[in-house]
């Protein structure tokens, strides 16, 4: 089940982010370190009301963040649609919870909010060097849009247009 994340949710979710930096860099995919993302920054999140958690059998499995914000980087980007625009950050599943399609659940569940919401797209970016989730991306429909630079390197950027019916 994916809800809305509350402060109690805070500890759980922080220590799977933990989890998920000490297995991506086992894989060799130095994308999250401990200045980004943090506990204060779920903590943000969930304080606007913009953090999510995937929980079952009240275990947090995976979270993510959707809301307008974007760096200033996309700006240079040639994207297809229109604003207004979600943008999915921070997207994480614990690594135990792999590989059961819990990340897509994640996905479509942003793209549920978006229509909801009357968004005309999602937009997000992907570490380059991480290529499960850059494939994951792609299977879903997202179009591949540009590459920005971060501190941690470069990413690539993805968008897919939400119908409205």
């Amino acid at each position: 089940m994916i809800v809305r994340a509350a402060a109690a949710n805070l500890i759980q979710a922080d220590n799977v982010l933990e989890e998920v930096k000490t297995h991506m860099s086992s894989q060799g995919i130095d994308q999250w370190d401990q200045e980004y993302p943090n506990k204060d920054t779920l903590a943000a999140d969930i304080e606007r009301k913009e953090g999510f958690v995937y929980v079952d059998q009240g275990q947090i499995l995976a979270y993510m963040a959707l809301n307008e914000r974007h760096d200033e980087e996309y700006n240079d980007l040639s994207w297809e649609t229109p604003v207004p625009f979600l943008v999915i950050h921070r997207l994480y599943v614990k690594p135990s919870a792999q590989g059961k399609g819990i990340s897509s659940q994640m996905i479509r569940y942003a793209e549920q909010y978006a229509l909801e919401n009357q968004y005309k797209s999602i937009r997000f970016d992907a570490f380059s060097l991480n290529n499960q989730a850059n494939t994951v991306y792609l299977k879903k429909g997202y179009k591949f849009v540009g590459t920005v630079s971060f501190r941690k390197g470069i990413f690539n950027c993805y968008e897919k247009e939400i119908y409205t019916v």
